[in-house]
Formats: structure tokens, C-alpha cells, sequence
């Protein structure tokens, strides 16, 4: 009984082994690093669109000057300036802007998904940054769709979310116009991605100048993997802002592309029409095919960086911050798909 309890055993250790080897095979080993648990964050939420859109346009002045002190990240500016008056009373009175008004309110009654997908950002990057001051505060508000202003941005140590950016409505984006493949993004399933994209661009990013198709690769893609690293469950085709059409494409295709790339000697080219072959945005790269993702550049990029932050033991900070950027790719191993 006994010799049959310890086969017992070994047989039940044994498929353990079996799973535990099975998981770790079928995760990229990169992965397996971004598996972090960080401490939660609580923000707080404050909705400007409804205040906003709520007033008494008979009163405006007056009702504006009411909540100037909780909303000058808005209101800023002098409010016994007429003119500024009335350029916020027209945008709140403006039958467009109401549209996405009653659209933000039907799609957004209220921020149960969005509360938790910021917050879990912020989370992932006080764990890498503990001693960088985040926003405590985050605003909601309507801007209008406007192409010149980020959905996300960080204003006065501030996060503030346009909600107009994220409906899933292709038919109000079109009234714009947006092009198709642009709207087809335009998703809550994005608001992390561009929520730890902000993050980046204010606390870590460095200007430089345009580099080779290499440098712009390694550029790209680590701001993606920074990205992942914040928000590890966001899907590869969010991530690179991909149908799961192109995705798949960009995937099965992986070893042609990169064999024309480095049989042609494009990773070192420098010119313009290189930069926008493989980092343009569009509906597709028409150099490879109409079902080529746009931004190919960015894909290979991301897929270096995956490499080497899985082939060597440079932490999550020392990749960050590294300027010698065409030595992370000879550093990668990268091998694509064939």
C-alpha cells in the first residue's frame, strides 16, 4: 500500500511537471518577465462633461465663474472676457457637440470600465517608477473629436480623457472626416494603450532626431513594449492598433517581409520614402500587399524588443533608458517566423 501511495505521488508530481512545463513553453519567456503584481492605485474621477453641459446657457457667465476653482484645467482663462465666454458657451450649445454629449452619456453612463483600466496603468508604472509623482485627479470631458488633441493627455499633473474619442462609432467619426481605418481604433479597448502612452511621453521620453529604418524600428517598438509592459492583457492587434485580419497577416508573413527588408538594404536607409513605407500610418502597405498592415516598421520593432528582453537579462529600466539603440537589435536574437 505504501510503494503504491509514493507511484501515487510521483504520477501526480509528474503531471505537474507536465503543466508547469507546458505553460512555460507556450509563454514567451518576455512574458513571463511582464507578469508582475503591483499594488493598487486609487484615482479620482471627476466627470467635466456633465458639469459642463449641464449649465444654465441663459446664465452662462455666471454659472461658468461658479465652477471655475474645481475645473481651471478648463477654465483657466479670464471669465469677464466676453469672447472666451462665448467661444465655451458655443461649443456647449453647438448641436454637434450635444451629439456626442448624449453619445458619451449612452455609452458612458458611467466609468465602472474605465476607472479600473486606468488605474491598473498607473499601477504597472508606479512599480517600474516609484519615485515619479503621477496624477492623483482624472477628468473626463468632450472636445469635440478634434485632430490636433490627443484622446489622452496630461495636463498640470493631470489626466484628462476626451470620452468623445472612444464610442465605437464609425458613422459620427465619419461626419468629421475620420478616415475609416482611423475610426475603425476608435474603442474603449484602447484607452489603456493611450493612457500609458501619455505616461511615457511625459516622464520618459527623449527627443532625437530621425534615425535608419533600424533606429526607427527599435524606437518604435520599444514605446510599444513599454506599453505592453503597462497594460500586459491588451491584445497584440490594440497594442499596434491592428485589425485582427492584419494582425494575422503581419504574422504569417513575418519571415518574407523581413527577408526583403534586409535583402533590399532598407534597415539602413535613412530616407524619407523608406520612413514611410514601414512607419506611415494607412489602411495598408500597398509595397506588400492591400492586406499588408500599415506601420510594418513598428511591428518588427516591437518583435526585436520582445526578443531581447527575452534573450538577455537587461531589466525592464536598463531598456528603457538605453540610447544605443541598433545594439538592442544585434543584442535581440530576433529570429522572425518563417
Amino acid at each position: 500500500m505504501k510503494k503504491m501511495k509514493t507511484i501515487a505521488k510521483s504520477l501526480a508530481l509528474f503531471g505537474l511537471f507536465l503543466v508547469m512545463a507546458s505553460c512555460q513553453e507556450g509563454e514567451p519567456e518576455y512574458k513571463a518577465k511582464l507578469n508582475i503584481n503591483p499594488d493598487p492605485i486609487d484615482l479620482e474621477f471627476d466627470r467635466y462633461e456633465e458639469v459642463l453641459f449641464n449649465l444654465d446657457t441663459a446664465e452662462f457667465q455666471s454659472e461658468l465663474m461658479k465652477i471655475q476653482d474645481g475645473y481651471r484645467i478648463f477654465l483657466s482663462g479670464d471669465l469677464s472676457n466676453l469672447e472666451a465666454v462665448q467661444y465655451l458657451k458655443d461649443f456647449a450649445t453647438d448641436p454637434f457637440s450635444i451629439i456626442l454629449y448624449q453619445k458619451v452619456k449612452a455609452a458612458f453612463p458611467d466609468l465602472k470600465k474605465i476607472e479600473p483600466m486606468v488605474e491598473d496603468v498607473f499601477a504597472h508604472f508606479h512599480y517600474y517608477y516609484p519615485n515619479i509623482e503621477l496624477p492623483k485627479k482624472v477628468f473626463t470631458c468632450i472636445t469635440g473629436v478634434h485632430p490636433d488633441e490627443p484622446p489622452v493627455q496630461i495636463i498640470d499633473n493631470q489626466l484628462v480623457i476626451s470620452l468623445d474619442w472612444y464610442l465605437d462609432d464609425e458613422e459620427t467619426y465619419d461626419l468629421i472626416g475620420m478616415p475609416r481605418y482611423i475610426s475603425l481604433r476608435r474603442n474603449v479597448a484602447t484607452l489603456s494603450k493611450e493612457v500609458a502612452e501619455q505616461l511615457y511621453m511625459n516622464y520618459l521620453y527623449e527627443w532625437r532626431k530621425q534615425g535608419q529604418v533600424i533606429d526607427e524600428m527599435m524606437f518604435s517598438g520599444r514605446i510599444d513594449f513599454f506599453i505592453e509592459a503597462m497594460c500586459p492583457e491588451l491584445p497584440d492587434s490594440v497594442l499596434l492598433g491592428y485589425s485582427s485580419d492584419q494582425w494575422h497577416w503581419a504574422v504569417e508573413n513575418e519571415g518574407q517581409v523581413w527577408a526583403d527588408i534586409v535583402g533590399n538594404r532598407r534597415l539602413y536607409d535613412a530616407g524619407l520614402d523608406s520612413y514611410m513605407m514601414f512607419f506611415g500610418d494607412g489602411p495598408f502597405t500597398q509595397a506588400y500587399s492591400n492586406d499588408a498592415p500599415s506601420r510594418l516598421g513598428e511591428f518588427f520593432g516591437l518583435n526585436i524588443i520582445r526578443s531581447y528582453y527575452s534573450n538577455t537579462e537587461s531589466s525592464f529600466q536598463d531598456l528603457m533608458q538605453r540610447k544605443d539603440l541598433q545594439n538592442i537589435f544585434q543584442d535581440s536574437g530576433y529570429k522572425p517566423r518563417k
